[in-house]
Formats: C-alpha cells, structure tokens, sequence
C-alpha cells in the first residue's frame, strides 16, 4: 500500500514539473507563421493595392509571409464575417472601410457580425478625401454656383441629377448630406462602381457625383470634368487648384472613407500594439508613402488602436444620421 502511494507521488511530482516546464516555455513572438489579411475587394482595386503594398513591407519587417486574401460582395460583408469568425490569435486580420464597418450596421437590420462585440480595432491606416466634380458644360464653376443651379433647376421641375457607386454607399450618402446642408433637391443615380459612372458624367446624362480623387485625377486633368471642390482639411496634393469645401465657403459633407485594421475580438492587446506600431513605421517611411500614399492622393492616419476605436464610434454616428435622413435600406 505504501508502495503504491509513493509511486503515485513520483508519477505526480514528475507530471506537476512537466507541466510548469511547459508552462514555463516562453510563447512564440508573433508572428512565428503567415498572417492573412482579408480584402473585401477584388484584386486591383485602391484597397486591394494598398494592403498588398502594406503586406509586402510587413513581410519584410516581421520575416514571416503576408498573403492578401480577396473575399468580395455584399458591401463587405461576406469578408469581414469570415474575421469576425476567424481564431483571435492575430492571424486572420481584416482590411475593411466604414462601408462594413459604420454604414452597413445602419443599412442593413440585421449583419452577420457585430463590429463592437466581433471585432478589435488595430489601426486606421489611411483616408481617401472624395471630389465633388460636374461635368464641363455645366455653367457652374464653384460649389455656391453649383448649388443655386440645382435651386432653379428644382424650382423648374427639371432638378440635376448625381450618380453614386451604389445605393448606401461611400459615394452617396455624403451627397445626402451636401442636399441636406444646402437644402437642395436633386435626384440619385445609383450605379454599379465608379467606372460606368464616370463616362455618363463626363457626357453630361449626370451632372454630378463625388468619387475618390484619384479615380477621377486624370478626367480632371483631361478637362473633361470639372472639379468644385475636395472634402479633406487640406487641397489634394494631385489636384492642388481645387478649393476644400471649407475654402469654397460649404461647410463640409465629409465624403472621405478610410482603410483600416481590425483583428478579431480576444486577439491579445500585445499582438493588436505590434501590428499597429509595424503598420505606422511603415506608413512613416518617405519612400512607401511617396509610392502608395501621395501618388494617390491618400491622407497617412497609422491611428492606434484606441484613436481607430474612437473615430468607428463618432463615424458610426454620423452614418447612422445619414442613413436616416437618405431612407434607404438594403435588406
């Protein structure tokens, strides 16, 4: 019986110091594998071209590969539900705009996530100003002059018409603020992306709209449209004649959208600070932001995670008074 006992109490200290051995073990730095970033665009596109330029630096930086994974559709939808469901070990990281993170919350009564409860934020890592612009035959060449021509053109049953890249979208719900501030009625063209958009402006069938500044840099440049003016604190570094909205006298419709990094919720605080203090320094490198940030007219953020948290909510708000006052709904 003695035996026994004694046995039993070697075969326990030994386990017992097995495991605070291993317990002992110092976790592997992160990222000791690939990490994935989900793109809920197609390849090709400002958000896509972006993450794979921040993806390869990352990849440099941390000696371990970053793959971009396009997960498309739905307004963002169908990619950042795959994070939201993903392991929160830093892994599985999400690439996503204020259109799955601030508009569809709003748009749609019910998500398969929950951008409070699903997801971390990391950083905001840029932002996109958007350019109001018309076409060049119409007789307006500021915004105040744009504003009083769709004053008389209501007031003659025949209002201007905008195009937006779809319904509840970054491209229309800025122009629900722009009617709304100005009190102007003018009628929605939605269409499906900017590039079917673009030439039915330039031929004058809309007669306004506001996309991204680069989309439309080389239109402008062309003089086949006419740009009023840029929703950004600054002038566009590619467009610098165009007047902000400030500058042109309209209090501003915050037509701007940002890409930023959310991880899923649980993901360790220590592995949100890492990525968001890698993404910065890359961000802050002359060289990446000459290539990926200025060419295109972006604005550098590298936010922390707690600014990002606090720009969702405020952002969250103003979308939602957007949603409201636009009535749309998408489900």
């Amino acid at each position: 019986m003695q035996k026994n006992i004694l046995s039993t109490m070697a075969w326990l200290t030994v386990s017992l110091s097995a495991t605070a051995a291993v317990a002992q073990t110092p976790a592997q730095p992160y990222p000791s594998r690939p990490v994935t970033i989900v793109v809920p665009y197609s390849a090709g596109g400002p958000v896509d071209n972006f993450i794979r330029a921040l993806g390869q630096q990352l990849s440099e930086s941390w000696k371990q590969p970053v793959v971009v994974l396009n997960k498309p559709g739905a307004n963002e939808i169908i990619g950042a539900d795959q994070v939201a469901k993903s392991a929160p070990d830093g892994y599985t990281l999400f690439a996503g705009t204020e259109a799955s993170l601030t508009m569809s919350p709003h748009l749609y009564k019910k998500l398969p996530y929950n951008v409070e409860t699903d997801f971390v934020p990391i950083s905001q890592l840029i932002s996109l100003p958007l350019m109001l612009f018309t076409h060049k035959g119409t007789p307006a060449n500021t915004v105040s002059e744009f504003v009083e021509l769709a004053r008389k053109a209501k007031a003659q049953g025949k209002p201007l018409s905008y195009g937006s890249s779809g319904a509840g979208g970054i491209a229309h719900l800025p122009m629900v603020t722009f009617e709304k501030q100005e009190g102007i009625s003018m009628t929605h063209v939605p269409y499906r992306g900017a590039a079917n958009l673009i030439p039915d402006v330039i031929a004058g069938q809309v007669d306004a709209a506001v996309l991204a500044v680069s989309v439309i840099e080389q239109h402008v440049k062309t003089g086949a449209l006419k740009p009023l003016a840029v929703s950004s604190e600054k002038r566009s570094v590619a467009l610098p004649e165009v007047p902000t909205f400030k500058e042109a006298g309209v209090k501003d419709i915050h037509a701007i959208f940002s890409i930023g990094l959310l991880a899923p919720k649980g993901t360790p605080a220590a592995v949100v600070d890492k990525v968001a203090s890698s993404t910065r320094t890359i961000i802050a490198t002359p060289d990446f932001r000459q290539k990926n940030i200025d060419a295109f007219s972006y604005v550098p953020v590298a936010s922390s995670p707690t600014e990002f948290k606090a720009f969702l909510g405020s952002n969250s708000k103003l979308q939602a008074e957007r949603v409201l006052a636009s009535g749309v709904r998408l489900d």
